[in-house]
Order: C-alpha cells, then structure tokens, then sequence
C-alpha cells in the first residue's frame, strides 16, 4: 500500500499506444498486454488529447504520421501539457531529418515494423531512467 503523496509506479500506470493503423495499435497493445504493461489506445492525437488516460500514462508510443496531427506536434502538445512524459516514436518511414528532430526532441523513433524485444527494453528503460 502507498502512502499519502505517493504517485503509482510507471508500471502500473498505462502505456498510451496512439497510432491510426487499427492493425499496428492491435498488435502494440497485445505486446504491452503480454509483457504485463496496462494499455490506453488511441487513433489520433487529438483523442489523446482529451481522453482521461493523459494525466495518469507513465510513456506515450506515437506514430509520426498521424492523419490530423503528426507525431511531432503531438509531442509539442505534449511537452506542455505533460512534461514529465516519455514519448517513443514509431514509423513506417523514417527521414534522416525526422530522425534528427527526434534526437532534438530527446525522443527514441523506431521503424516499423517495430521489433519487440527492442521496443520492451527501450519502453523498460524509459520508464525506469527516463527518456534515451
């Protein structure tokens, strides 16, 4: 049991999984499910936005092409609204300059399709020292 101020730890609280591609969104969430993570699921950014899973997602899996608002200005919402949220970036097509304003950002992108093993320790160690 927690004591009063305490926050729930990063692995209770859910992974926002937000990604336009009901197959890919699907697939992540199983993942997380099998490897023991909560879940939140979302299409676009905007839905996130606005959904009772922001205030309590220890990271934020977001594709960069999202239909109404990309990966990236996702991300700037997010730093204002949620400074304290890691944000891993997945793609299917990834750019050298995509791949630079990431590291800008501070922010891991990965290409899909995404492998497991690499996307579950990146997510472990995001949620136990912060972002890469």
């Amino acid at each position: 049991m927690m004591s009063e101020g305490e926050t729930t730890p990063p692995s209770h609280r859910p992974i926002a999984v937000i990604d336009d591609d009901l197959g890919v969104r699907a697939a992540l969430c199983n993942l997380l499910d099998s490897a023991g993570h909560r879940h939140c699921s979302f299409d676009g950014g905007e839905d996130f936005l606005t959904s009772t899973c922001l205030p309590v997602a220890a990271c934020a899996i977001v594709d960069l092409n999202l239909p109404e608002m990309s990966g990236f200005e996702l991300a700037e919402q997010l730093r204002s609204l949620r400074p304290d949220l890691p944000v891993l970036f997945i793609s299917a097509q990834v750019t050298p300059l995509q791949r630079q304003r990431a590291t800008a950002m501070g922010m891991a992108l990965l290409v899909k399709p995404v492998d497991a093993d690499t996307l579950l320790v990146l997510l472990t160690s995001t949620l136990l020292y912060g972002p890469p």
